[in-house]
């Protein structure tokens, strides 16, 4: 301390040298030593009384901490802040008065077992004797070489703040909106009691807010908004919102019961809550609603959600959509389309049918395919042989040396962009439409320009052949093109007897009418010997789980795994007694899961909790670096949870 004092009057040390030299160029020599003298001896009084004052400075700092062993010990003795001393094995040295009352022991991990003692300096919590504490540690450092390393640890009581933090987060007001979302399906049948309907909705609305001490305003005819405290959602979320079912006991002179969809906001303030369950909202309407929808942060809860939504969308929309998609073509340079990854029949026959909108509106269409697989190639063959599809499949990597800022990208049969045959070729495309018929995910594609969402129908082939009536007068599709649309309703709703409604029919029958060939689509779907020795076995080696839940694992050693699997699941369902199928496969360290049943079990809630998704009865996932042993555990987990949330009588 006293050298930096001294280097500090440097400076002056060299001005006046300096001056002396100026002086003595001049030839005043006389002049310049006198200068160099006094300044000499200036400098030394400077130095002088500068290092007396520091030497003071320490002495009466000495005094300070020599007094009683030293100042700063007797204040960490004295405090009230627990406080303590220990080595790198854990072995406390010192504590003062106030640790001593928290513990008395002799070992820091016998209070703390997470801590490491030897580790830097850090900071945690820990809940104590009652008390919730904030911990600091921070390194000692010894001028001796070889000395020990030693910690000093003081903690802050932090249980009355937090006391008051979950006071505030527990009475903080929460949004809850709830839709009746079949208003539209149920003001269409002329039986319907709408005035009686409607007060019913409303008296158990608000006996509902009034159960969590909230309360409630209608804001529009079938549109209600609910304010409570956060501590009441917990309750709403053990009972799963069993206001859900109690809208379907409601008489509406119909066959239809009354659904609502529930979706609830939970943020630090009231109008982040109101954002947060505008987009849970969105979500329950784009999973086909009848359940609710709890957002917390990035995070999302489903409740309810077990039956098969309807087709909830008007004719007038999918006018309006497919209207909104020529103008959209016409104002492009070319069409991009591209499905899932491993596409099947009704991506590929959608494919066909936008490609047929695409001539309609004048533009050039391409398919975006890499790798064919055994439940497309049949259709591909075919394709071979008509000239005007030839150009039709592209692979992504030449797609991406030819896409203009002016190009348009069309996504079929999923809505989440890691599932796309291409996930990185989206970026190079300044507009894209989505078109499914799944239930919206929680990452599902959300920057598209244009999007047609219904998961109440059946396929995506469906809802391309609705699109294909309105595009044009007379759109006149060939008749392979309304083959593949037809294969592709066939193998969603496994030959029509799942997942159908007159929509379906209604689009089966313009197919029927437009050139589609039953037995051609029966032929796109004929297996060879082995594909159905492969299908035999995974069968036979079945095993049963809680009863009525089939699972079976694909051998390794077959060829076209993904789709042997998918249809070992669909036989498995149609045995007495099995109510769902699961089949797992193993390609690369991945495991993906095949899921199927009858409508009584929803395999997408199962699946969903896997990160999968899909329909009530047909969904699937994919497990990332995981073994197929570890996938069934997991998935033997997931249809417990299922389970118990449900409570289904077994």
């Amino acid at each position: 301390m006293k050298k930096k004092l001294i280097t500090a009057l440097i400076p002056l040390y060299l001005i006046v040298a300096a001056g002396a030299v100026l002086l003595a160029l001049t030839k005043h020599w006389y002049l310049a030593a006198l200068i160099f003298v006094l300044g000499a001896l200036a400098s030394y009084a400077s130095a002088s009384t500068l290092m007396s004052i520091t030497d003071g400075m320490f002495a009466e700092f000495n005094d300070t901490f020599d007094d009683d062993y030293g100042a700063i010990f007797k204040v960490m003795r004295d405090i009230a802040l627990p406080c303590c001393i220990f080595d790198s094995d854990g072995r406390i040295l010192w504590r003062n008065g106030a640790f001593r009352q928290l513990y008395d022991g002799h070992h820091i991990r016998s209070v703390l077992p997470e801590l490491d003692p030897s580790a830097e300096s850090m900071a945690m919590t820990a809940h104590y004797s009652g008390r919730d504490f904030q911990i600091f540690n921070s390194h000692i450092e010894r001028k001796k070489p070889h000395s020990r390393s030693l910690t000093f640890q003081y903690w802050l009581d932090r249980t009355e703040a937090l006391h008051y933090s979950r006071i505030y987060e527990e009475q903080m007001p929460t949004v809850a909106l709830i839709y009746v979302d079949n208003y539209d399906e149920l003001i269409g049948d002329k039986q319907f009691r709408r005035n009686e309907t409607m007060v019913e909705v409303e008296q158990r609305i608000a006996k509902f807010a009034a159960s969590i001490d909230g309360i409630y305003r209608r804001y529009d005819s079938t549109r209600f908004i609910v304010i409570f405290e956060a501590c009441k959602l917990n309750e709403l979320e053990r009972q799963r919102f069993s206001i859900l079912e109690s809208m379907r006991e409601i008489n509406t002179g119909t066959p239809l019961s009354v659904t609502i969809s529930i979706a609830v906001g939970a943020a630090d303030k009231v109008a982040k809550s109101d954002e947060a369950a505008r987009l849970a909202m969105e979500l329950a309407l784009g999973r086909g609603g009848d359940q609710a929808v709890v957002k917390r942060g990035m995070s999302y809860a489903f409740y309810g959600g077990k039956r098969q939504s309807s087709s909830k969308s008007s004719l007038i929309k999918t006018r309006l959509f497919s209207k909104a998609l020529r103008q959209m073509m016409e104002n492009s340079s070319d069409v991009y389309i591209m499905g899932h990854a491993r596409p099947d029949m009704d991506c590929l026959g959608a494919a066909l049918g936008l490609m047929r909108c695409a001539k309609l509106a004048g533009k050039k269409s391409f398919f975006l395919l890499n790798e064919p697989n055994a439940m497309i190639q049949s259709a591909l063959d075919s394709m071979k042989d008509l000239a005007m599809y030839r150009d039709f499949i592209l692979p992504s990597d030449y797609a991406a040396e030819s896409i203009s800022d002016n190009s348009l990208l069309i996504i079929v049969d999923t809505q989440r962009e890691k599932s796309v045959m291409a996930p990185k070729l989206i970026s190079n495309f300044s507009k894209a439409v989505v078109i499914d018929h799944h239930r919206r995910a929680v990452d599902a594609f959300d920057s598209a320009t244009l999007s047609y969402l219904e998961p109440g129908a059946s396929s995506v082939c469906e809802i391309i052949t609705e699109i294909l009536q309105y595009f044009a007068d007379n759109p006149r599709p060939s008749s392979f093109e309304c083959e593949a649309l037809l294969a592709g309703i066939v193998v969603d709703t496994k030959s029509f007897s799942q997942n159908t409604g007159s929509r379906t029919f209604d689009a089966a029958s313009y197919l029927r009418r437009n050139g589609a060939d039953i037995r051609t689509v029966n032929l796109m779907f004929r297996d060879d010997m082995q594909s159905y020795k492969n299908r035999a076995g995974i069968v036979e080696n079945a095993m049963i789980y809680n009863n009525d839940i089939a699972i079976s694992v694909c051998p390794d050693d077959i060829d076209d795994m993904n789709l042997i699997s998918a249809q070992a699941a669909d036989e498995l369902v149609s045995i007495r007694g099995i109510s769902a199928a699961f089949v797992l496969s193993s390609v690369k360290g991945d495991v993906s899961i095949s899921g199927r049943s009858l409508g009584i079990i929803s395999v997408q809630l199962i699946l969903e909790k896997l990160g999968g998704g899909g329909h009530l009865t047909v969904a699937g996932a994919q497990l990332k670096d995981t073994e197929i042993d570890e996938a069934i555990v997991k998935l033997e987990d997931a249809i417990d949870e299922y389970m118990s949330e449900t409570a289904l009588p077994r």
